[in-house]
């Protein structure tokens, strides 16, 4: 089932639900008020009657002219048989056997004779040849005896079952209406949402980025601006994933056309004197380095996003750089100033210990040989300072970009990604990079941390 039917269904139900709600105390007020009026009918006749207002059924009216006969020549034995239209009445004797009865005969049971005896008045539904009845049955005093009076709900009962029939009728309708009002609500509501459906089924058939950009201030317009800020970061992550793969590929074909030529001299060559084969050897041996860097720093900045390379770990950035110092100096015999004071933070180790492997790799490619390189750490920034040419100030913005490689450095090994990996690393560990020139000569390149 959609959203939509699933939302309507449950309007329509609710609908149904209130209607039923308030059908049912509506329904059950009507019957216990026209019960009650039925019973104060019954309490204010039987009161009459016992009173003596007005006469029971049977009593003899005789009324005298001076000769023995009244005006309509009836005699004073005449009978009239007293009784109401709109009631039964009955009367009872002690022992609950019938005296007289107008209207009709009231059933007797246990109960009314207890009444008759001097029990309390009792109120009851009766059924008398098929029709419903209310009957009241109430001691008169004195010898004991009790008046029953019955009226018919025959009419009472059509009402409810007329107001049943309405407010059935009624639900239904409304139930339509909110059924109808609800589907049209929300084809209006999931608009958007199917608009965002389109936008995803286009995403993927099509592999097109392209923002849906949907003019609206609600939740789901809310909805439509996240998805356009995903698709612009998946446009932004597909775009430098294809001028990664292009850079890359631009800067592979140097060392590899280098490796083919040297290759080829060889095969060509085959009485090359030692000393010029150990110098075509060396050349290759160096490409090959070079060529398995750019590979590894290539692999290392595409896989920077990654999950597993998360800044999750404590550590103690003093700790990954002095084990880095040691590893270069080590590997390059070449003098390494430290100088460091405790910077712990949340980091991710082999992420931190590339960026400052790549520093110190930067600084020792430009710096001279005789002067040592200098790497500090104070106030969460790690900063290595080389005493080399120092940076064009015209390329301080350049020397962070995938593959940038100065006029002056086009000559030095390297791949261009060094730098570009720091920044990353830095980017990933909510940090920055930065370079400058020292006043009085060289380069000092620095990472910060919060």
């Amino acid at each position: 089932m959609t959203l939509r039917a699933r939302v309507i269904a449950i309007v329509a139900g609710l609908v149904v639900a209130g209607i039923g709600a308030v059908s049912l105390v509506a329904y059950t007020l009507a019957d216990r008020e026209l019960t009650a009026e039925a019973d104060r009918f019954l309490r204010d006749r039987a009161g009459e009657l016992v009173e003596g207002v007005r006469p029971p059924p049977g009593e003899r009216n005789r009324r005298g002219d001076g000769d023995g006969r009244d005006g309509d020549g009836r005699g004073d034995d005449d009978v009239i048989d007293f009784f109401d239209a709109d009631a039964i009445v009955q009367t009872l004797d002690r022992s609950g056997d019938v005296v007289v009865s107008g209207g009709g005969t009231l059933p007797v049971d246990a109960d009314d004779v207890d009444v008759a005896q001097g029990g309390r008045t009792i109120i009851r539904d009766v059924e008398i040849d098929g029709e419903p009845f209310r009957m009241i049955t109430t001691f008169v005093g004195g010898d004991g005896g009790a008046v029953q009076v019955a009226r018919s709900t025959d009419s009472a009962d059509s009402v409810l079952s007329e107001l049943g029939w309405r407010f059935a009728v009624l639900g239904a309708v409304l139930a339509a209406l909110a059924a109808v009002a609800g589907w049209l609500l929300m084809r209006r509501a999931t608009k958007p949402l199917e608009d965002l459906t389109a936008a995803t089924e286009r995403v993927t058939a099509t592999r097109d980025l392209t923002p849906l950009r949907l003019d609206r201030t609600d939740e789901v317009g809310r909805l439509a601006d996240s998805f356009d800020e995903m698709l612009l970061a998946l446009s932004a992550s597909r775009e430098q994933q294809r001028r990664l793969v292009q850079d890359a590929g631009h800067e592979l074909r140097t060392p590899l056309t280098s490796l083919r030529a040297n290759i080829e001299f060889l095969e060509h060559a085959p009485t090359m004197p030692d000393h010029q084969r150990a110098a075509v050897l060396a050349g290759l041996r160096s490409e090959t380095e070079e060529l398995g860097l750019l590979v590894t720093e290539v692999i290392a900045l595409a896989s920077g996003d990654a999950d597993d390379a998360r800044p999750d770990t404590e550590l103690d950035l003093a700790d990954v750089v002095t084990e880095a110092v040691e590893r270069f100096r080590r590997r390059h015999d070449r003098e390494v100033t430290l100088t460091t004071e405790p910077t712990p933070l949340l980091g991710n180790v082999a992420m931190l210990d590339r960026a400052v492997t790549n520093l110190l790799g930067n600084a020792h490619k430009f710096s001279h040989p005789d002067r040592p390189i200098e790497v500090g750490l104070t106030d969460r920034t790690l900063s290595v300072r080389d005493h080399g040419p120092g940076i064009d100030p015209a390329e301080l913005d350049r020397v962070f970009d995938r593959f940038y490689r100065s006029d002056a450095a086009r000559s030095q090994p390297g791949s261009g990604l060094g730098l570009a990996i720091v920044q990353k690393v830095a980017e990933t560990h909510g940090g920055s990079a930065g370079a400058r020139n020292a006043p009085d000569g060289g380069a000092i390149v620095s990472l910060t941390l919060p």
